[in-house]
């Protein structure tokens, strides 16, 4: 995950004899990333991979906001005693998935985060609108992703995960904003700070 970093440029001589292909596949596979958003594509110049436009991040960062806030308390309206266990026995999976540091994996750790955030989604009726999160804008994913491989922000998720168990279980509406915008947004502050003397070349500011 993540092998080449935003902004790294890309060699296609390289890819061409690691896979034993000819430029043609190649320039063809890059066309399509740069469709994507995942690639520059720079005329004479060659390729690079796309910086991340941290403008975009927090813009999806605060649509998040505002709507993970209003899903969780529609969920803590209607969520049983039943759904509530679910909610527990994920956070426990999560919490020993990083614990068990010799077979410890960040996909399948990520994967039982968003589980987490799909039940509340699901159990609102808004299973669109978190297909349409998990189908994000490409800088954001990547943020997260650098959020979790170099930053190794697991440790915050788990907490973020316990507190928001919390709150739910004691159906205490009044916290929502401020846990959700915690989760949310500790990332950039991770970010600014494990970046801070190679931020002008990964990302773009405005």
């Amino acid at each position: 995950m993540l092998k080449l970093k935003p902004g790294q440029l890309i060699s296609e001589n390289s890819l061409c004899t690691k896979y034993n292909v000819s430029r043609t596949p190649i320039r063809s596979v890059l066309s399509r990333l740069a469709g994507s958003g995942l690639v520059d594509i720079v005329p004479k110049s060659g390729s690079r991979v796309s910086m991340i436009n941290m403008e975009i991040v927090k813009q999806i960062i605060y649509e998040r906001f505002a709507l993970e806030s209003m899903v969780l308390k529609d969920y803590i309206a209607i969520a049983t005693d039943s759904d509530l266990e679910k909610l527990e026995k994920t956070v426990i999976r999560l919490t020993k998935s990083y614990e068990n540091t010799k077979s410890f994996k960040p996909d399948k750790f990520k994967a039982i985060d968003l589980s987490m955030h799909e039940l509340w989604y699901k159990k609102t009726g808004h299973t669109y609108l978190w297909e349409q999160i998990r189908k994000s804008d490409s800088n954001y994913t990547r943020f997260c992703m650098l959020d979790m491989l170099e930053c190794e922000n697991y440790e915050h998720v788990i907490l973020e995960h316990r507190q928001m168990y919390e709150v739910i279980k004691n159906r205490d509406t009044s916290k929502i904003e401020e846990i959700v915008k915690k989760h949310l947004y500790g990332g950039i502050e991770r970010i600014n700070a494990a970046f801070s003397k190679k931020f002008d070349e990964m990302f773009i500011a405005y």
